[in-house]
């Protein structure tokens, strides 16, 4: 199981540095859905299998194909090529990197200040899945604004498809 963690660890990570750095728009949206599939498949591993379904619904398959959507209805930004840009990256790409090394000496920090678990320890911390509540409570006591929610999504998909037609 951990092989499969870290597979979708590296593609996730490969995709979302594809994302930062394709010179084309509309590959790096493409490898952006990659990205939050990775993510979601993490959420996974990790219990929180309500997260891993959001992540699915609202980014894989709503914010992904409104930014597909919105290159395909502009075409001068379908056909925009970032290479120009280049150049600019190099001081980003050491400030990230940086941060990331950071970030990464911190993590191994902290799980080795944490005391050695034992098989029993464990077991009390496992993630039980809390879909159904929170199911109940969106569907429940959050019906009108949830749906409200939909409405005003679906207002503005329409606003621009409008706004982006030819006169």
């Amino acid at each position: 199981m951990n092989k499969v963690l870290l597979l979708a660890e590296i593609l996730t990570v490969a995709s979302a540095l594809i994302v930062g750095f394709h010179p084309n728009i509309l590959y790096a949206s493409v490898f952006l859905l990659f990205t939050f599939c990775g993510v979601a498949v993490m959420f996974l591993f990790a219990g929180a299998d309500f997260l891993a379904g959001a992540q699915v619904i609202i980014y894989v398959g709503g914010v992904t194909i409104l930014i597909l959507f919105a290159i395909m209805l502009t075409q001068w930004l379908y056909k925009i090529k970032l290479a120009d840009i280049r150049n600019k990256m190099v001081v980003p790409a050491l400030l990230s990197a940086a941060v990331g090394v950071f970030l990464y000496r911190a993590l191994h920090q902290m799980v080795a200040a944490l005391p050695p678990q034992t098989p029993e320890a464990l077991e009390k911390f496992t993630a039980t899945p809390k879909t159904a509540a929170i199911g109940q409570a969106l569907l429940g006591g959050y019906l009108f604004p949830f749906e409200a929610i939909t409405i005003l999504l679906l207002g503005a998909m329409v606003g621009a498809v409008w706004l982006a037609r030819p006169e």
